[in-house]
């Protein structure tokens, strides 16, 4: 998780530690009032990735984004 190297799309489950880890960087997130999670952290870098790969999707099969419609509060 720490090298910099994490694969998101090649996952089945998280496994315990992981899933401790997301848990605790969530609630931290919640508390700063970071809807992204803390920037730089394993939450963060996970949602952008989700981010990235839904805007490639959407772009790909038509629907489109226009610049600015994503939320980062």
């Amino acid at each position: 998780m720490k090298d910099g190297s994490t694969d998101y799309d090649n996952y089945d489950e998280a496994d315990e530690e992981t899933q401790k880890h997301l848990q605790k960087e969530f609630a931290e997130a919640e508390r700063h009032g970071w809807a992204e999670g803390k920037p730089g952290s394993f939450l963060n870098r996970l949602i952008a990735h989700g981010n990235k790969k839904t805007e490639e999707e959407l772009r790909r099969s038509g629907g489109g984004i226009s610049e600015g419609s994503t939320s980062s509060s």
